[in-house]
């Protein structure tokens, strides 16, 4: 993995690798997997751990593809093709994030902490919901009922997978 998103001041492990599928894993695997169980029965998803369960509604996507076009178009391209910067869809971004081991909290956080290059960290939290909802909905991510929460325990569990 490039990069380790464990934070010194909060008392807990990094939550890399770890997946609903996989409960007990490391030291705090039950934890998520009964965290991803009552999830599932909240929201009524009962494959809570991967991507294909429709984790963003299209409103959201529209409010997404909106501010993609204010914040994102400069460097990702029209189409999300990446031009000058990373491809946010296609061959590319499938090899990079559909690899079974990358959450839609890492896509999130690489978002919310990097981009827009001009000014990281400017947007609202929802904001960033919304423009990870337009990637999702352009890679083809089926859509759902309920906008895309911007919690870490909410998208920890679902793993980007090809659909």
């Amino acid at each position: 993995m490039w990069f380790d998103r464990h934070d010194p001041m909060e008392k807990r492990w990094p939550v890399r690798g770890f997946r609903l599928a996989a409960p007990g894993r490391g030291p705090i695997g039950p934890l998520w997997f009964g965290a991803g169980l009552c999830l599932a029965l909240v929201t009524g998803r009962t494959h809570a751990g991967d991507s294909a369960s429709g984790v963003y509604s299209e409103p959201q996507a529209l409010r997404g593809e909106a501010l993609y076009v204010q914040h994102c178009v400069a460097c990702h391209g029209t189409h999300l093709e990446g031009s000058p910067a990373a491809a946010l869809t296609g061959p590319a971004f499938r090899a990079r994030w559909e690899d079974g081991t990358h959450t839609l909290d890492d896509l999130y956080y690489i978002v919310r902490t990097l981009m827009p290059n001009t000014a990281p960290g400017s947007l609202s939290k929802a904001e960033y919901a919304d423009v990870v909802a337009y990637i999702l909905r352009v890679n083809g991510y089926p859509v759902g009922a309920a906008d895309l929460v911007p919690k870490g325990a909410i998208m920890k569990p679902v793993v980007l997978q090809p659909h």
